[in-house]
């Protein structure tokens, strides 16, 4: 069977499948709180499927991978640092499953006694970046379906877009996280068969060492890609996953604090393990053609040129599920934050019908995405720039705020203005130190400047329980 045949075979199952499973779950939203959380009643296992997936998206299938073509095991830190954040952030932050929170704004907003100010930059800076991270997953599926098959590129993003709404939509958080299961097992499967395949091919680790330059296979591919470098790619990434709005989405929906802890950790760590396979499967395409002219596309190469058609198959049908399942969090984070959050900042009051205006915020998010996706040029540059720039102090704020009491909201304003501004600094000056890293120097800024000012103003009117208790209140039209 053609390699093409059997990609387009799984392709078309997998988009049938999908959202027929998750149809299913439609008819069992009952209430707002269903659709948005699932009802708080995840277990371990479930959760620990549907995070490994969601870390899984197009960084590390497209980005860490070409990165391992031209760095070697420098690719490996990419995932690294995703799956350490992930598992700090469990072990850090599990505990706010108790108060019921469905969003990140609501953690934020009791830690800094609700101050309006505060509150509402992160809604519109949280709300915008899932938009954005939507637009870039969307984006990288729509690059794996014009690489196997003969669609044209605008096909590709509206085939893409269409896709993750059909998962995403009729059922919700529920839809994503048991379809996002079933992936996981689908990605994981897929990249161990992949790995097998490229060591056995290549005589073995010792044979694909062989075949490498030497600083290819140096720490963390420091000798090659720079060790400052890998140290603020992983400190970036960690500071992302902490202010990420998706992971916190996934703990709130779990069953108990045990085990939203538990999840995160147990994710944090097949990431980290699986960080392993992308380093070995893009070193494994550089010794077979080490002249590529877009490493980002190597691993894609490997599929259409190397691989057996039923392996060639599989393995786009996983890529495809890990990019689509970091689609469908960045999607319901979006909806959330517009029902919860942005709704009522523009018209004043509540939704009517929660439930409705989730869908119909959520079926928005996907088309404003896709229709970002087709200006393609513009959207890339502006996350791959400004958009860490903007998490990175939000990340500040939340550590200081989780981890040191006397924390307020002027110090956190201090942190959330110093921290893009450092950055931004550090960003256009022209060939500035290795040393002077720019996620590393900006978040140290952000934090001093949060301190300092925090330690020069009185502490917030209101305590932690206190806002809950407001929060609580306030959400009564979600809980039903």
């Amino acid at each position: 069977m053609p390699t093409q045949v059997a990609i387009a075979i799984g392709l078309i199952l997998y988009a049938v499948l999908m959202p027929a499973f998750s149809a299913y779950w439609m008819r069992k939203i009952a209430q707002p709180v269903d659709y948005l959380v699932g009802g708080r009643g995840f277990s371990f296992w479930v959760l620990t499927g549907t995070i490994t997936a969601g870390c899984i998206g197009t960084g590390v299938i497209v980005g860490a991978s070409g990165l391992a073509y031209r760095h070697g095991w420098a690719g490996s830190a990419y995932p690294i640092g995703l799956g350490l954040g992930t598992a700090l952030t469990g072990l850090g932050f599990s505990s706010m499953r108790r108060h019921q929170f469905i969003t990140l704004s609501e953690e934020i907003a009791a830690y800094y006694g609700a101050n309006r100010i505060v509150v509402e930059f992160c809604n519109i800076s949280l709300f915008l970046s899932q938009l954005c991270w939507l637009t870039v997953q969307i984006m990288g599926g729509a690059a794996v379906l014009a690489a196997v098959t003969a669609l044209p590129p605008t096909a590709c993003v509206l085939a893409a877009g269409l896709i993750t709404a059909a998962i995403a939509l009729p059922g919700g958080v529920k839809s994503v996280v048991y379809t996002d299961f079933i992936q996981a097992i689908i990605l994981l499967c897929g990249f161990t068969i992949l790995t097998w395949s490229a060591l056995e091919h290549s005589g073995g680790w010792t044979g694909l060492r062989s075949a490498m330059p030497p600083a290819y296979f140096s720490f963390l591919g420091s000798a090659s890609y720079g060790g400052w470098k890998i140290i603020g790619l992983i400190a970036t990434l960690v500071l992302a996953v902490i202010a990420d709005p998706g992971r916190r989405l996934s703990m709130y929906s779990a069953r108990s604090e045990h085990g939203a802890r538990g999840a995160m950790v147990a994710a944090g760590v097949i990431v980290i393990i699986f960080s392993t396979v992308i380093g070995i499967t893009g070193m494994y395409a550089f010794r077979l053609n080490p002249h590529l002219a877009n490493a980002d596309q190597s691993l894609l190469w490997l599929v259409m040129n190397i691989l057996p058609a039923w392996l060639a198959a599989l393995v786009v049908v996983s890529v495809t599920s890990g990019i689509f399942s970091c689609a469908n969090w960045n999607a319901m984070s979006a909806g959330t934050f517009f029902v919860r959050h942005i709704y009522p900042l523009l018209t004043g009051r509540q939704p009517r019908r929660p439930l409705l205006m989730t869908r119909l915020a959520l079926g928005g998010a996907f088309l404003v995405a896709t229709a970002a996706a087709l200006r393609a040029g513009t959207i890339v540059g502006f996350v791959g720039k400004f958009l860490p720039v903007t998490m990175s102090g939000l990340a500040i704020i939340i550590l200081l705020g989780r981890f040191w009491k006397r924390g307020t909201y002027q110090g956190a304003l201090a942190a959330l203005i110093t921290t893009p501004l450092v950055s931004l600094l550090i960003m256009f000056t022209p060939s500035p130190p290795a040393y002077l890293n720019q996620a590393l120097v900006s978040a140290l800024a952000g934090a001093l400047a949060h301190v300092v000012v925090s330690l020069l103003t009185p502490p917030p009117p209101r305590s932690f329980g206190e806002v809950v208790a407001l929060l609580n209140d306030q959400r009564r039209y979600i809980e039903g």
